[in-house]
Parts: structure tokens; sequence; C-alpha cells
């Protein structure tokens, strides 16, 4: 039966959005695997009522505040003209390997007098040094689906508390 839950979780993992689970499931409990499911669903039901995307971000989101290494996102269309200050970027760095690396979290705090967008790390991310980065916008971070908790976190700038439900995520992006 383990095995089922297991291979169901890969296989809706693989089929449904472009993810990566990162975390070893031969160790993972029945229960762990259910919230794991649940999660996921949850996160496809949001994903669907904003036209946003999934993304398996990992530990990239993770702060001392909310330390967590499975994070599902939840992407908005990546639109450099869209972001405000608060709002959270999600990038990948080219021609980087390994792929676990390669995500880098940045907080919008604002725009310079040309208009270009300036940036600060997010969360534990590492910081850019000074050579320039070459790096692919994946999107802007509307959501992070904790796998281990089940935990919605609204990450918009604009947001009225920090952990959602389903169906208040739901709402707000049927509103969008």
């Amino acid at each position: 039966m383990r095995n089922t839950v297991i291979g169901l979780l890969i296989g809706l993992t693989l089929l449904n959005a472009p993810l990566r689970a990162e975390f070893p499931i031969a160790s993972l409990s029945p229960n762990e695997v259910s919230i794991a499911l649940a999660a996921i669903e949850a996160a496809k039901k949001i994903a669907a009522a904003g036209r946003s995307s999934l993304l398996m971000a990992g530990s990239v989101l993770s702060t001392e505040d909310v330390p967590s290494s499975n994070v599902l996102t939840i992407l908005d269309y990546p639109n450099l003209e869209k972001p405000t200050p608060g709002s959270i970027l999600l990038l990948e760095k080219k021609n980087c390997e390994p792929i676990e690396n390669c995500l880098v979290a940045r907080r919008v705090i604002g725009r310079d007098s040309s208009g270009s967008l300036q940036t600060e790390r997010y969360g534990i991310a590492e910081p850019f040094l000074l050579d320039t980065i070459q790096a692919t916008l994946l999107g802007t971070v509307v959501y992070a689906v904790d796998l281990h908790t089940g935990d919605i976190r609204d990450m918009r700038p604009d947001r009225r508390s920090v952990y959602l439900s389903v169906a208040e995520a739901i709402a707000l992006e049927s509103k969008r």
C-alpha cells in the first residue's frame, strides 16, 4: 500500500507540474505522504484558480522564521513591469549545475531612477557576488506550500495574513 501511495505521489508530481521532489521518499511515513499529497492537490487548485504555474522550489524560500526544505511555489507569469516593492522574484541562474543550486529568490525593494528593478536577497539565499550573474526570471511568488506541513504562505506584498487556508487562497486568486 505504501509503495502505491509513493508511486501516486511521484506520478502526480511528474505528470501535473514541472516539479522536482528532493526528499527521500523511503523515509516518509504514511502520514507524511498524505500531507504531501494533500499539499500538492491544494497547490494545483490554487494555481488553477489564478491561472498560475507550479514550481518545486526546495529550500530557496526558507527563512530563519520559516525554515522549510520542500516548498512548492505558485508563481505568477514573469513580467518585469508588474513587481512592486515586497514582491518575491524567483530566478534560475543560467548555465548552472547542479540544478538544486540554481534557484535564487530576490525581494523587490523598488526601482532606481532609470526604472530598473532593485532587489535584495530573500531569506537564507546566498548574496550575489560583485560579478554579474545571468538568470532567467521564472515568475513572482504568490504562495508557498510546504510539503511537510501543508501550510500555505501568502507571499504577496499586500497580504493581510501570513498563512491562508486553501479556500481563502482560491477565493483571492479567483478575484485576480
